[in-house]
């Protein structure tokens, strides 16, 4: 017997044969058009045209499907250098956040379906070399270790925030959602007809409509005006 390892043929009657890469990156666009709820051994076989029982071939379960989804996820994150320079890390990490949600748009209903799951989305190597590049920025920003990862940690949880819980709905209404109700100023959840009692509220109607662009960079400026401030108090001791 030979020392050669068998290869699997990449195509079988004129269609590509699956391999474990490949089911995950199926598993991930489906979730993209279809949304979590939906995705089951079952249907993303008839959408690959196999058989369910073929797909147990690449993955032991549903879990291990979701597993395989993330690490593909996890592995397409290639952020934006970081520059620490004075003059330059502010707009660098507005980049990279603007970078970070196009990331999280692509792939929607993988961060709620990993959570629910209990499936870590931080054990690829890219994600966790992108991770402590990120600490490493903040230090060089200023910041001691503890709260560089607190402001790493706090950059991801304002990006995957802002994406679920505003570009979501709008890149994908649910039913009886008119996208246009979230730009308005209130929204219509906050609505009221006492202006007496609720003068801010009613002020907010006569606003111009922002979008979704303008509260993310208001969000990312807050947030870098934080970091900001607290990089120039100097690193403060851990307990």
């Amino acid at each position: 017997m030979s020392g050669t390892t068998r290869q699997r043929p990449t195509h079988r009657k004129g269609r590509a044969t699956l391999t474990r890469q490949g089911v995950g990156e199926a598993a991930l666009a489906f979730l993209g058009r279809h949304g979590p709820a939906a995705l089951t051994m079952r249907s993303l076989a008839a959408e690959l045209g196999v058989s369910p029982r073929a797909l147990y071939n690449y993955v032991d379960d549903r879990r291990d499907l979701i597993t395989v989804a993330a690490e593909v996820f996890q592995a397409a994150w290639r952020p934006p250098a970081l520059d620490p320079a004075p003059e330059a890390w502010r707009a660098g990490l507005r980049a990279f956040c603007a970078d970070l949600r196009a990331h999280y748009r692509r792939h929607p209903g993988m961060t709620t379906l990993a959570l629910s799951e209990n499936i870590t989305l931080a054990t690829h190597p890219v994600m966790l070399r992108n991770v402590d590049a990120l600490i490493g920025f903040f230090e060089a920003v200023g910041l001691g270790l503890a709260d560089a990862y607190r402001a790493c940690m706090e950059t991801i949880r304002l990006v995957v925030g802002f994406v679920e819980f505003e570009d979501v709905p709008r890149d994908r209404p649910p039913a009886g959602l008119d996208p246009a109700d979230l730009a308005a100023h209130p929204p219509p959840w906050l609505r009221t007809a006492d202006a007496d009692g609720l003068p801010r509220l009613a002020r907010l109607a006569e606003l111009a409509q922002d979008d979704a662009d303008t509260r993310f960079g208001f969000s990312v400026d807050v947030f870098t005006a934080g970091i900001a401030a607290r990089a120039a108090a100097g690193p403060r001791r851990t307990k």
